[in-house]
């Protein structure tokens, strides 16, 4: 006992003690949490998985059938011609030959010594701009300062800088309207309704202010404006972008007839909206404006007048050769440099032929000869260049590329399940007994091989009939991809109501991982009793172990109080010996 009474002594029985309660109390507790962790991280991998799956089966069941059926367009030549199609193109094949490509219609100016100075041409000139149906009025101011260069750069910069433009009919700012109604503000194909109510009566500052207000808090295109002239307000509105259109239409009640406000305006634009304008230098000394359409073809070309002031006859463009369309007979002289002749015999137009056919369109963008597939013609073909050919079929690999993903997530989720609900040497496996990843396994599996309903009979309605099948420990296989190539090339809708149905393999497939997924799944309740159980335990541990501390210092207080009684017995056991073998007495 003495030996053990020493302070290593101590120690080690200390040790000891501390050692045995932690295994039998604590071992068990850290063995549980540890279950818990790994459970916790399990699931938490799981729900990754989980998450991967159910975006491929949500891109798979809302694509529908448009994307099982979607086509291809092959080019033989696409330097010449390129296609895209849709959904709805029919399968064939069509031969195309480029003759000409569509053209912006080109104006250009006499040629002018640039710095001949001009001195008769002061005011505002206004000149009228229409391609197709959109047009624009635009605005110069000259001075008598000015030489032929500057004022063919002023004329293209104010078509650079105009705006669509349309202001309202002046009215006393006092005067009082009565009435309610509403109007459409129609931005480029974007239309916007307001609403006005003035039946108790308001006068017209008051109203166009409120008017103003409505349309610029409701549209970032425009820029509406009250605009006071003395005693008279109007209304005026901008349209921000120059190549997008302005409209005014849709009206209910008196406010903007000829007897009020009087507003009109159809798709007009800016000036930059309708033509580009550049000024250049053909010869040393020398100065040329030109204009070019901004969108190509016969319907879109150029058609201009002076409507005040002689800005466009000043640079060679009067009113009979804009009238006539002459053609510029020479470098240096005003006029059209394609000639059109009429719809159908122009400069302007792409032409083509098409299975033989001779088409015409207003751009090389063409999206109306073949239904769903739109051409875009890029050069126009010489007598030795091969008619081009344009392949339309089905586009299988992209589809086939999707299933195939879908069947790897499935995988991906339905492997990491089994793995760990079968036990094997490592011992028993995590989920096994676990009921919501049984639950999880068993339901993919039945989807993965059962018949979809609601299917007509004779119809696609097992993966096993598009080459997929299921295997027990992998998952879905693709064991045949020749024919799931075949099947969605020759009967893509029904390998899509397999998948996209209200029954369908996707649409069930999501329904059942959703289950699981998201802030109020089942994995997110596990996880949170899971994190609450290995909470817990940590705090049981921590408090066991505080409990051990406390304890093993008791038992080392005690086992101190025998080593000082000890050494105390060993003291007066010395003493008295010694006194012994003396004689009481000496």
């Amino acid at each position: 006992m003495a030996d053990y009474l020493t302070t290593s002594g101590i120690n080690s029985l200390v040790q000891s003690y501390s050692s045995n309660e932690v295994n039998k109390r604590i071992t068990p507790l850290q063995n549980k949490k540890k279950q818990y962790e790994n459970l916790s991280s399990a699931w938490t991998t799981l729900q990754t998985r989980l998450g991967s799956l159910k975006t491929i089966s949500d891109d798979l069941q809302k694509i529908s059938s448009g994307a099982f059926t979607s086509k291809l367009s092959d080019s033989s030549n696409s330097s010449f011609v390129s296609a895209t199609s849709t959904s709805t193109a029919a399968d064939g094949t069509y031969a195309i030959r480029v003759s000409q490509l569509a053209k912006g219609d080109l104006l250009v100016s006499n040629t002018m010594s640039s710095d001949t100075a001009v001195t008769n041409m002061a005011g505002t000139h206004t000149f009228h701009m229409v391609s197709g149906e959109y047009y624009a009025d635009v605005s110069v101011d000259l001075t008598d300062s000015e030489t032929n260069k500057t004022i063919m750069q002023k004329i293209s910069d104010a078509i650079v800088t105009d705006k669509a433009v349309s202001s309202s009919a002046k009215v006393s700012s006092t005067g009082t309207f009565t009435g309610a109604g509403s109007f459409q503000v129609d931005l480029n194909g974007t239309k916007t309704s307001i609403n006005y109510d003035y039946s108790s009566g308001a006068n017209y500052g008051d109203v166009i202010s409120d008017i103003a207000s409505k349309i610029n808090s409701s549209i970032s295109g425009v820029t509406a404006e009250k605009i006071v002239d003395g005693g008279n307000v109007s209304l005026k509105l901008t349209a921000k972008d120059a190549s997008q259109y302005l409209s005014f239409d849709g009206l209910t009640g008196n406010l903007f007839d000829s007897s009020n406000l009087n507003l009109s305006v159809t798709k007009q634009k800016g000036g930059a909206g309708i033509a580009s304008s550049a000024v250049f230098a053909p010869s040393s000394g020398n100065s040329k404006l030109s204009l070019t359409a901004v969108n190509t073809g016969y319907d879109y070309r150029l058609q201009m007048s002076d409507t005040s002031g002689s800005a466009l006859s000043f640079v060679g463009w009067d009113s009979n050769l804009l009238t006539n369309r002459t053609m510029a007979p020479s470098d240096n002289t005003a006029g059209f440099m394609y000639n059109i002749n009429s719809s159908t015999d122009n400069q302007l137009n792409a032409k083509f032929t098409l299975n033989g056919i001779n088409i015409q369109s207003n751009s090389n963008t063409v999206d109306t000869a073949i239904s769903g597939v739109t051409l875009n013609l890029k050069a126009t073909m010489g007598t030795n260049d091969s008619t081009a050919s344009i392949y339309v079929h089905s586009d299988v690999e992209t589809v086939k590329n999707k299933i195939k993903d879908f069947t790897k997530k499935f995988n991906d989720v339905y492997t990491y399940i089994k793995q760990r609900y079968t036990s094997g040497e490592d011992g028993r496996g995590l989920f096994v007994g676990d009921a919501s990843a049984s639950s999880l396994m068993n339901t993919m599996k039945n989807i993965a091989i059962s018949q979809v309903s609601g299917i007509p009979q004779g119809n696609i309605d097992y993966l096993s009939k598009i080459g997929i099948t299921f295997d027990t420990d992998n998952g879905l296989v693709v064991s045949d991809d020749s024919k799931l190539s075949s099947q969605l090339a020759n009967f893509p809708a029904q390998v899509a109501d397999m998948f996209t149905s209200t029954k369908g393999i996707a649409t069930q497939m999501y329904t059942a991982v959703s289950r699981f997924t998201g802030s109020d799944g089942v994995i997110s309740k596990l996880l949170n009793t899971y994190g609450n159980n290995i909470k817990y335990m940590a705090d049981k541990i921590t408090s066991t172990q505080s409990s051990i501390d406390k304890s093993a210092e008791v038992l080392r207080a005690q086992y101190q109080t025998l080593q000082t009684q000890m050494a105390t017995l060993l003291t007066n056991s010395q003493f008295f010996s010694g006194t012994s073998s003396q004689g009481l007495f000496g």
